[in-house]
């Protein structure tokens, strides 16, 4: 059977499910909570999931290094300017006179600086800086599906809590109309006080097992919570317990999709980053050749005034220099030899894991498109079993009630009823948990 088929059964599945399962409609739980759909969860998570608030500040620092890059082929430009006063007397000729002149002096200076050539180094800097601001666009889109997951394992299982206390209702609901048949029956001496204890007692397994489901349902709601970020307690809506979902793409075309999810981006775009920073570090045993000029120049006061910032010519004291610097750095302790052996580590590192990556998409392909086959087959399993276990249970109480089975052989039918709904809420959680991690895989809501 294609996923096609398996996404076709599954929405059947959750109509005939929504029969015997919401008998009674399942009770809003009494911790306040807000009712939120997958949708809304998953956006508000991925706003405010940890991962991808770091992602999107790894986006930013990309971002500035890529404008720094850029910038790096500009002249720099420094200005300076200091004033300082001097009063007092000096010692002249044996004696002690008063200074003379302008007590106020102020030295003003502007200095730009260019490298003209560096081995090619600004420009592999570019390579290198593009190359990490991919990673990080990668790394967005990685931490999107990531929070997605978690949100949608979170909101599955709580949706699966509901159904569970919807399940366990109708179990409660079967066990007091058993009770009340089996009390009238000893009352009437047609059967045994026995009867009526082992009523009992189902009647309390089944309100346990809907305190149980309450209790799942509450902790699925406190992680849904912290996992959408939210300030106040949130829980899953009923209405997507019936999954209206698109049809799965055929398994060559997920094959074909798997390359190309977030996993394999992330770890592609670092071996490129790698090789760039390769490169970079190779432009070290290039010489340079740099050019700077200075102009500096000094007035005198006699008040603080600073009068001309900058002045160049006139009558007070300035200076101007162009130097050019050429730099070819022979042996620098094997500094560079260091670097070079480390960048090459870091790209075989890179390498090795980009594959490892692709090989890890493939497999949990395969692991999650069998898990995805299976969980839709058991759900067309448990269907038919949970239609058999009712009409088993029909036939097993117009018996009893005819005094032709025991009680043992009613609860029997009951508890396989039992059973066969809560194995079908866990098909259905997995089939659910299985297509949300095929969508991490590939990169693409399915």
């Amino acid at each position: 059977m294609k996923l096609g088929q398996y996404a076709g059964a599954a929405m059947v599945g959750a109509v005939l499910v929504a029969a015997p399962l919401g008998a009674q409609p399942p009770a809003v739980p009494d911790d306040g909570a807000r009712v939120i759909t997958l949708t809304e969860a998953i956006q508000q998570a991925q706003r405010n999931a940890p991962n991808v608030v770091v992602a999107r500040g790894l986006e930013r620092n990309a971002g500035a290094a890529r404008r720094a890059a850029y910038a790096a082929f500009i002249p720099s430009l420094n200005l300076t300017a200091s004033s300082g006063r001097t009063q007092g007397v000096q010692f002249f000729q044996g004696q002690l006179v008063p200074l003379t002149g302008n007590p106020w002096n102020y030295n003003n200076g502007i200095q730009t600086s260019l490298d003209l050539f560096d081995g090619g180094r600004r420009f592999q800097e570019i390579a290198r800086v593009k190359a990490t601001s991919d990673v990080a666009d990668a790394s967005i889109v990685q931490s999107r599906f990531d929070a997605a997951l978690q949100v949608k394992q979170q909101y599955y299982a709580a949706l699966a809590a509901r159904e569970s206390e919807a399940a366990a209702r109708a179990q409660l609901e079967q066990a007091e109309q058993q009770l009340k048949a089996s009390t009238a029956r000893v009352a009437a001496g047609v059967a045994t006080k026995s009867d009526s204890l082992r009523s009992a007692i189902q009647k309390g397994n089944a309100q346990l097992a809907v305190l149980t489901a309450q209790n799942d349902l509450r902790v699925a709601n406190a992680a849904l919570t912290r996992v959408v970020g939210s300030t106040v307690t949130v829980t899953a809506a009923p209405e997507d317990t019936l999954d209206v979902l698109p049809q799965m793409p055929t398994e060559q075309e997920l094959e074909a999709l798997v390359n190309q999810g977030p996993a394999v981006q992330v770890a592609e775009a670092n071996v490129v980053a790698a090789k760039a920073t390769r490169r970079s570090q190779r432009s070290q045993y290039m010489p340079t050749l740099s050019m700077t000029y200075n102009y500096t120049y000094t007035q005198s006061s006699k008040a603080f005034s600073g009068g001309n910032l900058f002045m160049i010519g006139g009558n007070d004291p300035n200076r101007q220099n162009l130097n050019f610097n050429f730099s070819y750095p022979l042996f620098n302790n094997l500094v560079r030899e260091q670097q070079s052996v480390q960048t090459d580590v870091a790209l075989r590192n890179a390498e090795a894991q980009a594959r490892d990556a692709r090989l890890a998409a493939r497999q949990n392909l395969t692991a999650q498109m069998r898990s995805l086959q299976n969980a839709m087959a058991r759900i067309e399993v448990q269907m038919a079993a949970i239609a058999a276990a009712e009409e088993d249970l029909r036939v097993q109480q117009q018996r009893y009630a005819l005094g032709a089975s025991t009680l043992l052989d009613l609860l029997t039918s009951q508890t396989t009823l039992n059973q066969a709904r809560q194995a079908l809420i866990q098909a259905r959680l997995d089939s659910r948990v299985a297509r949300a991690q095929l969508s991490v895989l590939v990169g693409r809501e399915l």
